[in-house]
């Protein structure tokens, strides 16, 4: 007598369930597996928010808008730019390091700023290895402006007259402890003057106060003062950088004008920086995308027209630039504290 087959059908069933689940949980896992793979890959796939530590119409933010004018076709999504202000960058400067660390968040850094603050500030929540420093595009140096119709006609006029102390020159400048002010107070401790620096809210106001008679000198950026100088309404005096600038080719640099080693701790260089732990391949996409941006002809033209001095350096002349930064503010910073 012959029975249904009933086992062998119950069997088939298990088996071919069983097969199922495997195949399943297959393509689960290479579903998971492959757009990993793919978002390493097609790096950036969506906008990259870049944070600037300070508000609209600052150095670092002009900077930064200029890159994001240029980064679209470079980088194939838009690089977005958000402000966040406050406390001289510290608020952004947090932001950025404690930001997800996947190549999408990055921001605007500026040196001695950076180094100054945490000098300054022990307990400032972001450390300066919080962060990788992608590049840096911008070196901006700090210059002696006076009104065209001023007494001084070089630096060594003006340092003549800060030597006397009672003939004490009153200087305006961005401050309290900026770079600014560091690298005023460096030249005047280099060279024995006695001046009054008095803080404004940055170069501009600084400039404004130059312009209206209330002081005598302004210590300023280049970039804010460089259109008044090409104006004719304000003179540069001297540049305190290690070369002359390209945009001030006849000013001379304070160590070749007094003859003595003058630091250049106060030149502002802007960049960019990246949490700590994003991808290496990502920062190096973020790196020859920075490199391949700031190097084209159309940007460097835009960028001329505003006054900018570009210098490129790739990541490890940047992580290098913090090391040597952190040496010098150490060695100054008790200047800012009197």
């Amino acid at each position: 007598m012959i029975f249904p087959n009933t086992h062998s059908e119950e069997i088939l069933m298990i088996v071919q369930a069983k097969s199922f689940v495997k195949l399943t949980a297959v393509a689960i896992c290479c579903a998971a597996t492959l757009p990993a793979a793919n978002a390493q890959t097609d790096f950036p796939n969506k906008p990259i928010i870049a944070t600037v530590p300070f508000s609209p119409g600052g150095g670092n933010d002009i900077l930064l808008r200029l890159l994001s004018k240029h980064a679209t076709s470079v980088l194939g999504q838009n690089l977005v730019v958000e402000n966040k202000p406050g406390a001289g960058g510290q608020i952004g400067w947090t932001a950025i390091a404690k930001s997800r660390a996947d190549g999408y968040s990055i921001g605007a850094t500026s040196f001695p700023s950076m180094v100054i603050i945490k000098a300054l500030r022990p307990e400032t929540p972001y450390a300066l290895d919080d962060f990788h420093y992608v590049c840096n595009i911008q070196i901006d140096p700090i210059v002696w402006v006076v009104r065209a119709d001023s007494q001084f006609k070089s630096a060594k006029d003006l340092a003549a007259q800060a030597m006397d102390e009672k003939k004490k020159i009153n200087v305006a400048g961005d401050g309290p402890q900026s770079n600014v002010q560091l690298q005023h107070l460096a030249v005047a401790k280099a060279l024995g003057l006695q001046t009054n620096f008095i803080s404004f809210s940055g170069s501009g106001p600084a400039i404004t106060a130059l312009l209206g008679g209330q002081v005598e000198v302004a210590a300023a950026t280049l970039s804010a003062a460089v259109s008044n100088i090409e104006a004719g309404k304000l003179r540069a005096l001297v540049v305190f950088s290690e070369e002359p600038s390209a945009l001030l080719p006849n000013v001379p640099t304070a160590t070749k004008l007094f003859g003595k080693a003058i630091p250049s701790v106060g030149m502002a260089i802007r960049g960019l920086a990246a949490p700590k732990g994003v991808p290496a391949d990502r920062l190096a996409k973020l790196e020859d995308s920075c490199k391949k941006i700031v190097t084209a002809p159309a940007f460097l033209a835009e960028a001329k027209e505003l006054g900018m001095v570009i210098k490129y350096m790739g990541m490890a002349d940047s992580e290098a630039l913090v090391k040597t930064s952190i040496k010098e503010v150490e060695a100054l910073k008790d200047l800012l504290k009197k």
